[in-house]
């Protein structure tokens, strides 16, 4: 079953405040810093039962070193997915792999064409689905049906190299990085795309810093829990007219 997230730099207080709204899996996102630091982002992430998957540094100029100490995360923390953008794949994906062959590097999607989706994950192999950008990038804010659709069209011949999946609370428009809540039939819609494929990975509410607040994070992870409800209750319902 797919699990909820959330996204933030690996600090103590970003840690317990995830925690005590319900979070129990995060993506840590990395930088230069945070790598150079290794043994403290473990001995912090080890003190919360969570399931991690991190965020490869986005700006360039990494050493040999920043790249060992990714690798060494993503087997301290049993990471499932380091999440990472095309152009730092192209610089840094086959030296990572060359560091660790068994890393699961998820290339995100950034302003694919829709009719591409499919080939793109296909040819990467593994990839993370960012929700935002494929409505508001690939489909330039088409209905949301057509959303649904594409999604479901990418699980139905792809589903095999969708890693992980990052789903703010789009609206089409100008705003990004908002929470889920802020956009419940998108977010239960694509909810219930993952389950119906058996996704079991990591599903990230990717929100700006100045939605990292104690109620907001708690707000999605009571939409969560909602959409489990009504999920659960659908079922026997669904096997009654089967």
């Amino acid at each position: 079953m797919l699990k909820l997230a959330t996204k933030f730099l690996p600090q103590p207080e970003a840690f317990q405040q995830a925690f005590d709204a319900g979070f129990r899996n995060a993506e840590l996102y990395l930088n230069a810093a945070v790598l150079e630091q290794a043994d403290e982002v473990i001995a912090m992430a080890r003190r919360f039962d969570m399931n991690y998957a991190m965020h490869f540094p986005n700006k360039p100029e990494l050493s040999a070193d920043h790249l060992q100490a990714c690798c060494r995360l993503f087997d301290e923390l049993s990471v499932s997915a380091v999440v990472i953008h095309p152009p730092m794949m192209k610089r840094y994906g086959d030296l990572v792999k060359a560091i660790h062959p068994n890393i699961v590097l998820g290339v995100e999607t950034m302003r694919v064409p829709p009719d591409e989706l499919v080939e793109w994950a296909l040819r990467h192999g593994s990839v993370t689905l960012d929700m935002e950008h494929i409505w508001k990038f690939s489909l330039q804010d088409a209905p949301l049906e057509k959303m649904f659709d594409v999604v479901s069209n990418i699980f139905q011949r792809a589903a095999e190299c969708v890693v992980h999946v990052h789903m703010p609370g789009y609206l089409p428009g100008p705003l990004e990085h908002r929470p889920m809540y802020t956009s419940r039939e998108f977010c239960m819609g694509i909810f219930d795309i993952l389950a119906d494929h058996n996704f079991a990975g990591l599903v990230v509410s990717e929100v700006d810093m100045e939605f990292q607040n104690p109620i907001e994070l708690k707000m999605d992870t009571l939409l969560f829990e909602r959409w489990q409800q009504l999920r659960k209750a659908a079922a026997p319902a669904a096997e009654t007219n089967r």
